[in-house]
């Protein structure tokens, strides 16, 4: 995995990715991150033998790149293949860290929103990808209102890799369906990790401030960028932040939380990697929670 310049990449080859690297992930730097049960890893063991499987079909074969069919046929030859790339392949190791860190935490998130509610949660994961932690979180606690969005060839791929595992499919929805579904109170919680930085900012900031008015409980990940001149269109900067926070309700008390969040992050990256600090210097994740 050490010469991905070159390659194409197709619809799957990064939500594969980036589910692929988790298993090894979790183990690697289970020190370093939010506690994570062995039932847990024992559901991405088994989601991500299934989606090696499921990858393979005829139907979704197209739907991978040159990166994601090298992933699964050097996954396929060896199994040894995912913990070595995390181990040493040129940036997965910064990046599946990064995942470790966020499902982790969404897994945390959920778990302790479910233990405190009185009737239940209802939550969404919004660019669920093919991350497992939807899936898991509703069969570990036996829901029926968990959903997914993510585009139509994703969610496809998503249930059937459920299937195969034998577990339920959370239900798919899109996003104008989860906004009237918060308004109705049939959505109370949302997740939203590494979907917003790949949204327009202008629809970030709405999007983040209508799920500040109708959800109870949230997740979201935006990124920052000190500087101006590097920052992307899609990436907050300190005068974008001030924007965002003139503008939102209760944000003194959300600002407070982000400080919070982003230091746990930042701190269990430098701990687990401390030579790594540049991969913090650009365009950094900031956790929004409540």
């Amino acid at each position: 995995m050490s010469r991905t310049k070159n390659l194409t990449f197709g619809t799957l080859d990064i939500p594969l990715s980036c589910s692929i690297f988790l298993e090894p992930a979790l183990k690697k730097y289970n020190r370093y991150i939010a506690p994570i049960s062995p039932e847990t890893k024992q559901f991405v063991h088994e989601w991500n033998r299934a989606l090696t499987a499921t990858v393979r079909r005829p139907e979704f074969k197209p739907l991978l790149g040159e990166l994601g069919q090298k992933i699964i046929s050097r996954t396929v030859a060896s199994d040894a293949f995912p913990a070595n790339c995390v181990d040493r392949a040129k940036d997965v190791p910064l990046q599946s860290l990064h995942y470790a860190i966020r499902f982790s935490e969404s897994i945390q998130f959920l778990s302790e929103k479910i233990g405190k509610s009185s009737d239940g949660i209802k939550f969404v994961d919004l660019g669920c990808g093919l991350s497992p932690m939807a899936s898991s979180i509703q069969n570990e606690y036996n829901l029926d209102t968990a959903y997914c969005i993510d585009m139509p060839e994703i969610i496809d791929v998503y249930g059937t890799v459920a299937h195969q595992v034998g577990v339920r499919v959370p239900h798919s929805i899109d996003w104008p369906a989860a906004e009237k579904m918060a308004q109705n109170g049939q959505l109370n919680t949302i997740v939203a990790m590494g979907v917003l930085p790949y949204i327009q900012i202008d629809e970030q900031v709405r999007r983040l401030n209508f799920i500040n008015e109708y959800f109870q409980n949230f997740m979201v990940e935006i990124k920052y960028n000190a500087s101006v001149a590097s920052a992307g269109s899609n990436v907050f900067t300190a005068a974008r932040l001030q924007k965002l926070r003139m503008e939102t309700a209760n944000a003194h008390t959300l600002e407070t939380k982000m400080i919070e969040n982003s230091l746990r992050y930042l701190r269990q990256f430098m701990c687990a990697m401390p030579d790594k600090r540049y991969f913090l210097k650009a365009n950094r994740s900031l956790f929004l929670s409540r």
